[in-house]
């Protein structure tokens, strides 16, 4: 029974010292960057010229593959039908805070910024060599990929980054 929980504990602390090698802030050269906190939440940011995208949500590690859910927040709109019946519907929301509109309202915030702009955030990216790796079709993506506006090719991975 001892020799049981000695390789019990062995094991708990090797995992959990493969989790504290992985938190930390990433980002890669298209204007993506993830947060990983130690609480295994996260946020995903996407920034490109005047669009912007976010997401928060948990993570955890299997194996070397690092797993998304996203928790939505959502915002209330609040809508009167032709009956004028007021009934409120739930929206995810533009920014972090939950907030309630009126259908004008959301009209003019849709009208101000562009629309809701969500970049999808990846489901499941593999640690390697301190890099987080895209998976498609269940392989690495590897090769430099073309950026925007430009014929030059850049890394498609995340590496840890102080900004």
């Amino acid at each position: 029974m001892k020799i049981l929980t000695i390789i019990f504990l062995l094991t708990l602390s090797l995992s959990l010292f493969g989790q504290d090698k992985i938190v930390g802030r990433y980002r890669d050269y298209f204007g993506s960057h993830i947060l990983l906190n130690a609480d295994r939440t996260f946020k995903y940011t996407w920034n490109f010229d005047m669009s912007a995208s976010w997401t928060k949500g948990t993570w955890r590690l299997t194996g070397d593959t690092v797993y998304f859910e996203m928790v939505p927040t959502f915002d209330t709109l609040s809508q009167t039908n032709s009956s004028g019946i007021l009934s409120d519907t739930l929206i995810l929301s533009t920014d972090e805070i939950p907030e309630r509109f009126t259908q004008t309202e959301f009209a003019a915030m849709l009208l101000s910024s562009g629309g809701q702009n969500r970049m999808n955030y990846p489901d499941k990216l593999f640690f390697k060599k301190g890099r987080l790796y895209k998976i498609q079709n269940g392989k690495l993506v590897t090769k430099k990929q073309k950026g925007f506006w430009t014929s030059k090719k850049w890394d498609p991975w995340f590496f840890k980054s102080d900004d």
